[in-house]
Order: C-alpha cells, then structure tokens, then sequence
C-alpha cells in the first residue's frame, strides 16, 4: 500500500518530485509518496509523506480521497506483486515546498497534469489522467489470466 499526496495549486497544477539516491526509479518524477509506517492508517502517511519530502503539513480535513491504482509491479516481494497506491488532494497547506530529503530528491517542480513533463512515472501518469476524468479507481500494468 502507497499513500501519495497531490499538491494542488490554484491553477491545477500538481508538485512533483525528481527522485535520486533512492535506487528506485532515480531521475523520473512523482508526487511525495511513501509507504505506510506501523500504526498509522493512510491518509496519516500521505501527510506525513508530504511533510518529510516537501516539508508542507496539511491538516487531514484538507486532504480528499481522489483515486486508488491497483497495479502490477515486478520489483514488489510476494507471489501477487501487487501495489495499491492510494491518492489524496490537497489545495491548502502550510509551508513552501522545497526539497525537504535532498538524498532522496533533487528537485520539486509544478507541472500541468494535462501536459506532464518527461520522465514522469508511468503509472503516475496514469493516475493523474484518471483523477482528471473523476474515475475513484483504475487497474495498471495488470499481467492478463494467461500470465502475459
């Protein structure tokens, strides 16, 4: 399960992150995300995500539920590979974004979700298109029945 937090500004742009250092997906860009720490449900997690990469803190009653991504990912232990990746908006926070974990991160930028930027994470785009059409929900990358 990923939690991820949609920065929103007024003219609907999102913030992004470059990753680095991670050894996952290095240069492409995403949204603060994160995994879920022990004892906290989701929605915590995205806003902690958000505080630690970005250094914002938004308030949970500025938080909406906008889609969830059940996708297939190779680099995921377990026999399923699954990922859920659980996506929340917010337009109100508190702090400037910034590189918050510069050995994780090299640069945050504000990009149109209808006309992305290179390199930005398949199923990020994705799902960003899906919450631009309202859709609560979308399968990604999903192998057929034959195993294909």
């Amino acid at each position: 399960m990923a939690p991820h937090m949609l920065l929103r500004r007024e003219d609907g742009a999102v913030l992004l992150l470059r990753r680095a250092g991670t050894g996952y997906a290095d240069g492409w860009l995403a949204p603060p995300a994160g995994r879920i720490e022990p004892g906290e449900d989701v929605l915590t997690a995205a806003i902690r995500e958000a505080f630690e990469e970005v250094g914002v803190r938004v308030e949970r009653d500025d938080a909406r539920f906008v889609h969830v991504m059940h996708r297939y990912a190779d680099s995921m232990p377990g026999p399923c590979h699954a990922v859920n990746d659980y996506y929340f908006a917010s337009t109100r926070w508190t702090g400037r974004p910034h590189v918050a974990e510069p050995d994780k991160c090299s640069e945050v930028l504000w990009a149109d979700p209808a006309s992305l930027p290179p390199k930005v994470l398949p199923h990020v785009v994705e799902a960003l298109a899906a919450v631009r059409r309202g859709e609560p929900f979308s399968i990604h990358n999903w192998p057929d029945s034959s195993g294909k």
